[in-house]
């Protein structure tokens, strides 16, 4: 019951932790994709620039450094511009002017770009320096750190933090990270420019407070929805119980009636025996069909016990009745009832109250529930069959195990189920499974009997291949017991006259 309760709140927020799992990594990497877009955009600027100043290198420091100011102040994010030769000597600044100074160049990724942590004039500030040289002569363009932290602050949210990485060296809104203490990004993005890419994290605890912030309302949704089921399965089983409860009151009660379909034969129509059927005259509710109560008699074990009831009750009626000799006289038996050994004792009771009468008694084995093909199951078969009884397989050629069975076990005949009769000349496939059927309960030296016949062109083709036995409505609707004896009673007066 509380796994029931549990189940749609477990699946609510299992759904609600991958979608919020989902979003958060998808705005990380939508937050990450505008921040390189920016970065691309502050290191194409400082790249243009050294391409046009670049060529200036080994010219006079006098002579450039005015170009070089002029850059710093008409191009958008460049902070300095110096130049260079020897690769890695300066000699020219647009800060100091004449300026000798060395570069690291291991610094640099593929010798362009580099994090420095400040900037020698203002130790807290940060630099993004980019280099381009041919020929040992080139440029540095310099971006303020703080435009780039900007952008960080700008586009970074409580749950997306963000940061840029040059190198092993990471920047973020407030800084130099040291990545040794640093949560694994959860996204990265590198620039297909320059060699620098954009980590999206997500901090740790955003998942939950994301959950509990955005999809509160689909796990009251949830849990409401398990308090309803918890609430319908107790109704159910309540009413399970109630209903289990009226079937042994029922049984106490005699309140479950046997109702005979005739079996016909095949050429003339000559009722020749029947199919016992169950209805349960309730008091209040009326008469309640067999598919309302056998599934809830079997799973409860008082399908054994109901019927046995009715082969007591149909052999107290029959018992007193001159019967056609070899009347053919079918009970449904499920597998519970089968494969237990007391359905021996149970039929040589039947056979006792009938007496001398030569009834052919025939069980039909339902397939609501497995028959397990198993030594004891065969011994209670063979004990059945010694005094004289049939085992037919009902409704052949809808169950799962219906072949298994005819592998399994020594069937006398089988019942085709009226699905495919009912498809006699409007389906074409039908008619070759239903032929195929035929063949192979001919092969087998099975019986073969056809349920739910209501037309005569159904009655016709069934009895040009041989159908011996027919049951259906175009012969006879169930009825109760007394009724079908005053009828059968009436056909054999007729018969004899």
């Amino acid at each position: 019951m509380l796994a029931a309760a549990g189940l749609p709140l477990l699946i609510g927020l299992a759904v609600s932790f991958w979608h919020a799992h989902r979003v958060l990594h998808a705005d990380a990497a939508s937050q990450a994709q505008r921040t390189l877009g920016h970065i691309d955009r502050m290191l194409g600027n400082a790249r243009d620039t050294a391409l046009r100043v670049g060529p200036r290198a080994g010219m006079a420091c006098e002579d450039v450094v005015l170009e070089l100011r002029e850059q710093v102040n008409s191009v958008l994010f460049v902070r300095s511009v110096d130049l260079l030769t020897n690769d890695n000597e300066v000699y020219c600044s647009s800060l100091y002017g004449n300026y000798h100074g060395h570069l690291d160049l291991t610094a640099y990724v593929d010798g362009h770009l580099r994090i420095a942590p400040h900037s020698g004039t203002q130790p807290d500030a940060t630099l993004l320096v980019y280099r381009n040289a041919i020929d040992g002569r080139g440029a540095i363009v310099t971006i303020d750190g703080r435009h780039v932290r900007d952008v960080l602050s700008l586009l970074d949210r409580e749950d997306v933090l963000l940061s840029i990485q040059v190198g092993d060296v990471t920047l973020g809104p407030n800084g130099i990270i040291d990545m040794a203490v640093a949560h694994t990004p959860d996204t990265v993005l590198r620039s297909e420019q320059f060699p620098v890419s954009v980590l999206a994290t997500i901090p740790a605890g955003t998942l939950p407070k994301r959950v509990v912030t955005d999809y509160s309302g689909v796990i009251g949704v949830c849990a409401m929805f398990g308090l309803v089921l918890v609430i319908s399965i107790q109704r159910a089983s309540k009413h399970v119980r109630v209903r289990q409860r009226e079937m042994v009151r029922a049984m106490e009660h005699g309140e479950f009636v046997p109702y005979l379909q005739p079996l016909v034969n095949a050429a003339d129509a000559r009722w020749v025996g029947a199919e016992v059927l169950v209805r349960w005259h309730h008091p209040t509710e009326g008469i309640i069909p067999p598919n309302n109560f056998i599934p809830l008699a079997e799973s409860s074990a008082l399908i054994t016990p109901i019927t046995r009831a009715l082969f007591r009750a149909v052999a107290e009626k029959l018992a007193l009745v001159n019967l056609p000799k070899g009347f053919r006289l079918s009970f449904n038996v499920s597998p519970q009832h089968l494969t237990d050994a007391s359905i021996i004792s149970d039929c040589d009771a039947l056979l006792a109250m009938l007496g001398e009468k030569r009834v052919q008694i025939v069980l039909e084995l339902t397939e609501r529930e497995l028959l397990a093909a198993q030594s004891e199951t065969r011994r209670i078969l063979e004990a059945l069959h010694s005094r004289g009884i049939k085992i037919a397989i009902d409704d052949f050629g809808t169950g799962h195990s219906s072949l298994g069975y005819l592998r399994d076990f020594d069937m006398d005949a089988v019942k085709i189920d009226q699905s495919f009769v009912e498809k006699i000349g409007a389906d074409p496939l039908a008619e070759r499974v239903l032929e195929s059927i035929l063949e192979l309960a001919a092969k087998l030296e099975l019986i073969t009997i056809a349920e739910g016949v209501e037309t005569t062109e159904q009655r016709n083709y069934l009895s040009d291949r041989g159908v011996p036995l027919l049951q259906g409505f175009l012969f006879g609707r169930p009825s109760p017991i007394d009724a079908f004896i005053v009828e059968l009673q009436s056909r054999s007066a007729a018969a004899s006259t």
